[in-house]
């Protein structure tokens, strides 16, 4: 009997030490920061690279495996360039996902600034030169929603205190725009 009075107010007590701390304020963003996030998927252009294997290559091979020409699928990857009043602050090179990097490219980035007004420049251009496709194969309606092979955001954008903006590309209008910004921690 005694346990389980002992029992009851313990879970009596954290059910109020829970209910008590839950109203305690947090910021996410602290004062005199905002925050500029870059967040998108891209679906980028499907190539494939064919070359044909030398006779030593194919006598290294079993039997059942050999095929004189072999054949590599890749998706070309995005440069992204980030400038904030002017000073670059990003320049990194964005590629698919997935083992064999098949997957849509994912942008995530979170980018602290002061607030108030800021001029904000993004390009996000696809890097390499697509190759020939084997018109064999039909197109994937992946291939149908590629990402343009240039997107570019050129915006002066004003922000709050704790204030958060996301920059995202928009597939119907084929743009990259801003959303409206948020109170961070709201």
């Amino acid at each position: 009997m005694t346990r389980r009075v002992l029992g009851i107010l313990l879970l009596a007590v954290a059910g109020v030490s829970l209910a008590i701390l839950s109203e305690a304020p947090y910021a996410a963003t602290p004062p005199n920061r905002a925050l500029i996030r870059l967040s998108w998927r891209a679906y980028s252009e499907q190539v494939q690279a064919c070359r044909r294997l030398t006779p030593e290559e194919l006598e290294r091979l079993p039997i059942h495996m050999r095929q004189e020409e072999v054949c590599e699928r890749t998706i070309l990857p995005y440069r992204l360039l980030v400038s904030i009043d002017g000073t670059a602050v990003t320049n990194i090179l964005v590629r698919s996902g997935g083992a064999r990097e098949d997957r849509p490219l994912y942008v995530f980035h979170e980018l602290p600034v002061a607030p108030g007004p800021h001029r904000l420049t993004i390009r996000f251009e696809r890097e390499g030169e697509g190759e020939t496709r084997d018109a064999a194969e039909p197109i994937p309606e992946r291939e149908a929603r590629e990402t343009p092979p240039r997107l570019a955001l050129d915006e002066v954008v004003v922000l709050g205190d704790r204030a958060v903006i996301v920059v995202t590309y928009d597939e119907e209008q084929r743009r990259l725009h801003v959303l409206a910004g948020r109170e961070a921690g709201s």
